[in-house]
Order: structure tokens, then sequence, then C-alpha cells
């Protein structure tokens, strides 16, 4: 029987949470993840983007207020994964600028109590962790990086490429979005992605 002692308790199981219970499980230690929602239902509706997006199907439906007391909608939903489970495998690095104070319609978003820079070392981590696929140098707006990303950019669909090479030929810097996922293209028949078109 469980006496609740826990070394760890862990708050979250998206991004975060999922990241950093990954790293505390070979410690041995006792790590509690608190998940405040259920698995995430398997529908079609799962793969179907103006139902996840547009519609909101799996978005909390509570409300929250602002500093002025207005009630909004969150974008956000509760289920096991957190919001890893509807981010479509994109991942970004924060650029510099968005450590600093921002200023923007709705007001003003103070800056980070951390630079980039001081992150940037656990972006490459993260970067392992999640399979990012990716090719250096192809995003003009790509934040300084320590390395290479640690898998070749995803290749793109005939028609996507073909759009790619279109847009270069006009003078556009089209670049691969940096993908997590589990795919060997060299190796298909040992790739855990298979690409289904599912996500």
């Amino acid at each position: 029987m469980d006496n609740g002692d826990y070394d760890f308790i862990i708050i979250g199981s998206g991004a975060g949470g999922g990241t950093l219970a990954y790293h505390l499980a070979p410690s041995g230690k006792k790590i509690l993840l608190i998940e405040r929602g259920p698995f995430v239902p398997r529908e079609k509706e799962n793969w179907n983007s103006l139902e996840v997006n547009a519609h909101g199907r799996y978005n909390t439906k509570e409300l929250w207020r602002n500093a002025d007391g207005t009630e909004l909608h969150p974008h956000t939903n509760y289920y096991v994964g957190g919001n890893t489970k509807f981010y479509g495998a994109a991942l970004f690095r924060l650029r510099e600028q968005d450590f600093g104070e921002i200023k923007h319609y709705g007001g003003l978003s103070p800056a980070w109590p951390i630079s980039y820079d001081e992150l940037e070392p656990y972006y490459t981590q993260a970067e392992r962790i999640y399979h990012v696929h990716g090719h250096v140098g192809e995003d003009p707006t790509e934040p300084r990086r320590s390395g290479a990303f640690p898998y070749p950019a995803v290749s793109h669909e005939p028609r996507i490429q073909q759009l790619s090479d279109d847009f270069a030929r006009l003078g556009l810097k089209p670049f691969h979005t940096p993908l997590g996922v589990m795919l060997d293209e060299k190796n298909p028949w040992k790739s855990t992605c298979i690409r289904c078109n599912t996500c």
C-alpha cells in the first residue's frame, strides 16, 4: 500500500512536467505526476484541425478573467500530456527579443528574468529528447544555436517542395519547420513515425 510519501510531485504532464518526469525517472526516486484531466478520447476528431482548432473541441469550457475582470475563454485543454497533445509537433525556439519587454495591443509583457543565452543549452537538450528535425540556417529569424539540429529536416511532400522551390525563386526564404517526431526517413522500416497524416 502506498503511504503517499513522494520525493517529487510534478503538477501537469505537458511539455514541462513530462520533460521533468523523463529526467527524474532514472533517479530511483518516488515520483507522483498529477494531471488535471483524463486521457484524450481516441476519436476521428483528433485529426480534424477544424474540430481541434476552430471549434475548440478539446478546449476547456471554463472562463478566465483578465486584469480588468473581462471574461475570456482560454485556448487550452486539460488532458494527460497537456497542450502537447494538440501542438502539431512544431518545436520552434523563442527568439532573443521574446525574452525582453514586449509592448502589444493588449498591454505590456514584462521581460523574462532570464535571457535566451541562459536558456539555449536547455533548448539543445530538449531538442534531443524530443527528436527535433530541422536544418540550421534556413530560417532567417532563427536565433543563435550552439549546434545543429539532432536530426535532419523532415522532407517535404512533393506539392510542398514545389511551393518551397517557387517561393525561393521569388526571393523568399522558405524553411523546414522544426518538427519533434520519431522519424527515420533513411530506414523507414525502423521508424516509429510512419507519416500517416494524423499529426
